[in-house]
């Protein structure tokens, strides 16, 4: 499944400037899909990166690192860098932190990884123009219910 979107560049990945995290190849179909109309027409023709970084507000990183695209120029929310519901999870299938929360608080499971993996196997998925990062999310999706599981454990949902 993370073939499914799986993007590579030349060369080594840039490092944030904000933060010195290595950066994640990202592509252009991605930015073209996401950036608000104005801060496409600052696209340089070289390839750009994500910064995963939570804590940081630039999204992607030109390779020369001398481009950065900052959260605020993007027309979603990019959930990995949000601390405030709603926190976006699932781009293409609309599911986010708070429906996963609410599931393993209230049944104390949730179908929300099946529903996606079922649908990215019959070609549902579109990653690649509908989350920040170009890839798919179930990565974060099984995080979110990890840590949903652990709060509930904690009596804290």
């Amino acid at each position: 499944m993370d073939k499914c979107c799986a993007i590579e560049h030349e060369g080594n990945p840039p490092v944030c400037p904000m933060n010195g995290q290595v950066c994640k190849p990202v592509g252009r179909i991605t930015l073209e899909s996401l950036l608000k109309p104005e801060a496409k027409t600052a696209l340089t023709p070289q390839p750009y990166y994500f910064c995963d970084a939570p804590d940081c507000d630039t999204v992607y990183v030109s390779a020369l690192a001398d481009h950065l695209i900052a959260k605020d120029q993007l027309t979603v929310r990019v959930g990995i860098k949000e601390t405030e519901d709603p926190i976006p999870l699932c781009y293409c299938f609309d599911f986010d932190r708070k429906a996963v929360r609410e599931d393993i608080r209230s049944k104390g499971l949730t179908d929300i990884p099946k529903i996606i993996t079922e649908r990215v196997k019959v070609g549902e998925c579109r990653c690649e123009v509908t989350n920040p990062s170009g890839t798919c999310c179930l990565g974060n999706v099984y995080r979110a219910v990890k840590q949903a599981q652990a709060m509930k454990a904690q009596a804290l949902l």
